[in-house]
C-alpha cells in the first residue's frame, strides 16, 4: 500500500491523518474505504499500522489522529476543551473531503464511542456498510449507572494530569483503570506512559470529553445509539469486564447480523498485542 501523511483544516481545528491506498487498479471499480478510529492517548498510526498491514479488502484506509492526540489540534496549546461531537465534526469534514459517502468503520475504546455517535449523526447521504466496535468507551451492560461511575473516574485523572503533566503516576492510574488485568511489566508501562505523555493536556481533554458525554447519556440516548448500529462485529478481551461482552450481546438483540468475538487471555490492550488476529477478524466479518 501507498502511505500518505495528510492534514486538513476544519473550522479552526487541525486534523492530521494517514491515508493508506492500494496501487491504482487497471479497472475503475467503486473504491472500498475503511475508517479506523483509535483510543485515548495513542495516535492513529501507532494504534493501527500493524493491523493495516494484514488488511485485505479495502482500496483506501483512513487513519485520523483524533483531536488532542497525535498531530491533531483543537487548540495549539491544548488548553481548550472539546467534546465528542467536536471530534465527530472533524471526521465528517474528513469524509466530505475524500468523498467517502459509503465506508466501513472500526472504533476502539474512545474511538468506539466516537464511532457510535458518528453513526447516529450521519447525514442521509452517508452510509456505514459495516461496523466493528472494539471495547467502546462507556459501553457496559452491567448498568448504565455503573458505566457512568466508571467513566466519571476519568475526571480526577484528567484534572491531575493537567496539574502535573510530568508525573507518571497519573498516567499509570489511567492504565490501571482501563486495563486492571493486564500483564504487569515495568518496561511496558514505562513505554505506554511515555506515549501518553507526548500530549498530556490533549489526552486529559479527551478523557474529559468522555466524562462530559457520560453526564449527558441516558437510557433513551443509549437505546438510539444501539438501534442505529449497522451489521458488523464486536471484539472484546477475555480478561476484560464481563459487562463489555454483555453490551455486545445487547447489540445482537437489535442487530441480528452482529458477530461477537472474544480474544482469550487479552484485555483492553488487545489491538496492540493481537494485531494479526484483529486484522483477520476484520477481513472475515467486514466484507
Amino acid at each position: 500500500m501507498i502511505k500518505q501523511r495528510l492534514q486538513l483544516e476544519v473550522g479552526g481545528a487541525h486534523l492530521a491523518y494517514t491515508l493508506f491506498k492500494k496501487t491504482p487498479l487497471k479497472k475503475p471499480l467503486p473504491k472500498k474505504t475503511l475508517l479506523l478510529l483509535h483510543g485515548a492517548g495513542v495516535a492513529g498510526e501507532l494504534t493501527w499500522t500493524f493491523i493495516v498491514n494484514y488488511l485485505e479488502h479495502w482500496d483506501e484506509i483512513l487513519v485520523p489522529d483524533l483531536l488532542g492526540m497525535g498531530d491533531s489540534y483543537f487548540d495549539q496549546e491544548d488548553k481548550l476543551q472539546f467534546s465528542i461531537e467536536d471530534i465527530c465534526n472533524t471526521l465528517l469534514s474528513l469524509l466530505h473531503h475524500h468523498h467517502c459517502l459509503e465506508f466501513d468503520l472500526v472504533g476502539y475504546s474512545l474511538g468506539g464511542l466516537v464511532a457510535l455517535e458518528l453513526n447516529k449523526e450521519l447525514a442521509p447521504d452517508f452510509r456505514i456498510k459495516k461496523m466493528c466496535l472494539i471495547e467502546p468507551a462507556l459501553f457496559s451492560d452491567q448498568s448504565l449507572q455503573a458505566a457512568l461511575l466508571f467513566r466519571n473516574a476519568f475526571t480526577p485523572i484528567a484534572t491531575n494530569i493537567k496539574s502535573q503533566p510530568d508525573n507518571p503516576q497519573h498516567f499509570l492510574d489511567f492504565l490501571n483503570l482501563v486495563s486492571p488485568k493486564r500483564k504487569r511489566s515495568e518496561q511496558m508501562d514505562f513505554h505506554a506512559i511515555k506515549r501518553l505523555q507526548q500530549r498530556p493536556y490533549g489526552f486529559a481533554n479527551a478523557l474529559a470529553a468522555v466524562s462530559d458525554y457520560a453526564q449527558r447519556l441516558d437510557e433513551q440516548r443509549l437505546r438510539l445509539l444501539i438501534e442505529a448500529i449497522p451489521a458488523g462485529m464486536g471484539i472484546v478481551g477475555g480478561l476484560s469486564s464481563p459487562g463489555l461482552l454483555q453490551a455486545q450481546e445487547k447489540i445482537q438483540q437489535t442487530q441480528a447480523d452482529w458477530h461477537i468475538e472474544t480474544l482469550a487471555n487479552a484485555d483492553h490492550s488487545l489491538v496492540y498485542v493481537r494485531p494479526k488476529v484483529v486484522a483477520q477478524l476484520l477481513n472475515q466479518y467486514l466484507v
